[in-house]
């Protein structure tokens, strides 16, 4: 009897935390939810096509400058961080670059993320900065678009400029379905902390699916 006492205790024992982890999973809402920007499209920038679909990063056609190659990136599949190269990378630049190591380093192990950087063609210090970092950073990619492009996918693929950050100091985070899923300030500890937060979050989720 007192044998039987004992197994029923560690069966209850047992049962208890699987019974929470159970209600948290199937009644509990998620705090941590990462918003969908533009779910219903992007049609108040008179300069962009109208639509009324969730708006989808397209695809870029591009140089990449580490092989002076043709590039066509699709913004599917993986994780993206979206960086605009100023035409002169200083301090702030300089920072940013070194933020976005961090979070790759950060993530190496948990995550599949490409770091994209984009400057603007026959910028001779792009070309510098691919050959500084191309070797360290081998999920770098550093694509040239061409004068005529890259107004466009700026304004209205990652509908930039944000108000409230300055553009060249501005990542945009992109997920596996080419939706934009945030903005931070590249110069701001905190909001890399949050940046790789939120990519956590979205891995995570998208392993769930």
């Amino acid at each position: 009897m007192q044998k039987s006492r004992k197994i029923g205790l560690l069966i209850l024992l047992l049962a208890i935390p699987i019974f929470f982890v159970l209600f948290f999973e199937l009644f509990s809402t998620s705090h941590y939810a990462i918003p969908v920007y533009y779910e219903t499209g992007i049609d108040s920038l008179a300069e962009c096509e109208p639509s009324q679909s969730i708006h989808q990063v397209s695809t870029l056609s591009a140089r990449n400058v580490v092989g002076d190659q043709p590039q066509s990136l699709e913004f599917t599949d993986i994780l993206r961080a979206v960086y605009i190269l100023p035409t002169e990378c200083s301090e702030d630049c300089r920072t940013i670059l070194e933020e976005l190591a961090r979070v790759q380093g950060v993530l190496e192990s948990q995550t599949s993320l490409q770091t994209v950087l984009i400057g603007k063609t026959g910028d001779p210090s792009f070309s510098d900065l691919a050959e500084e970092y191309a070797s360290s950073q081998s999920t770098w990619l550093f694509l040239e678009g061409t004068e005529t492009q890259f107004p466009s996918f700026l304004q209205c693929e990652l509908v930039l400029p944000r108000i409230n950050i300055p553009l060249h100091e501005t990542l945009v985070l992109v997920d596996q379905q080419g939706r934009i899923r945030g903005y931070y300030r590249g110069t701001d500890a905190s909001e890399i902390d949050r940046l790789i937060a939120e990519i956590r979050i979205l891995e995570y989720s998208a392993n769930k699916e």
